[in-house]
């Protein structure tokens, strides 16, 4: 088999260059991150409940993420809490979760959510905690989890849809109202339900996609790509002073990074 690829491997590099050099080349790892209200936390703790179907089990995995929890922790919980419950109550349960594709070219994905229609017919959920469909509409990521399907497997998929999964955003700050913030998460979770956004199938994505890859195997220079996504990188501190500031690093050794993503 080939070195793996994924599609947030190959979305890295076409994002930035340099961060995916610093990742997957240099393989650099970044201190864990502290914000109680960490997307990349927060999101996996939702489909680890949606996948359990426990509430519980998601808001453990969210506890396991910190050493120590003050009074911002506790509201990211109650929060979360609210939008798993509405999760399980409007999300049917799949016949299969976290679907393992594996192609002998290297590709490897994950599909969040199988639903069987028919014999040999099912449709593919893709699970996002934000209210932001607009910003995945136009990722390729449920295109070509629906090509790699349908190759590795002889099914077909009648229809690709994000599962969006309502997000109260407001987040604690010295000195709030936690209650009040509290009661607002309610009203907001009385008010917002989950949305099954149907994405149409798109072939170009498809080529998009492997026409980045092209581009990432010949990359040589690596060169930083600045944009808005800047603000969320875990390497901004090394990024701009050209590798001199490495305290937002684990340590100064090379880490072995899973391709598994």
């Amino acid at each position: 088999m080939k070195q793996k690829f994924s599609y947030s491997r190959v979305d890295l590099f076409w994002t930035c260059p340099y961060q995916y050099k610093l990742v997957y080349i240099d393989k650099l790892k970044a201190k864990p991150d502290d914000d109680p209200a960490s997307a990349l936390y927060e999101g996996s703790s939702i489909h680890e409940a949606i996948e359990k179907r426990s509430v519980n089990e998601g808001l453990e995995l969210y506890k396991k993420h910190f050493k120590e929890f003050n009074e911002a922790h506790e509201l990211e919980l109650f929060k979360l809490e609210l939008a798993m419950k509405k999760a399980l109550e409007q999300i049917p349960h799949c016949d299969e979760y976290e679907h393992m594709l594996l192609d002998e070219d290297g590709f490897i994905g994950y599909i969040d959510g199988l639903v069987k229609v028919d014999e040999g017919l099912y449709d593919i959920y893709d699970f996002k905690f934000s209210n932001n469909v607009n910003g995945y509409k136009d990722s390729g990521q449920v295109h070509l989890y629906k090509y790699y399907f349908e190759r590795l497997t002889g099914n077909k998929v009648r229809d690709l849809y994000y599962v969006m999964i309502p997000k109260f955003s407001e987040k604690y700050t010295e000195g709030c109202d936690v209650e009040k913030l509290k009661q607002k998460a309610i009203k907001f979770y009385d008010t917002h339900d989950v949305t099954f956004e149907k994405v149409e199938f798109d072939r170009k994505k498809i080529n998009f996609f492997f026409a980045r890859r092209a581009l990432m195997l010949k990359e040589k220079l690596f060169e930083k790509r600045y944009s808005f996504k800047c603000g969320w990188c875990a390497f901004q501190k090394y990024c701009s002073t050209n590798g001199k500031d490495k305290s937002e690093l684990i340590d100064d050794s090379p880490k072995e990074v899973s391709l598994w993503d």
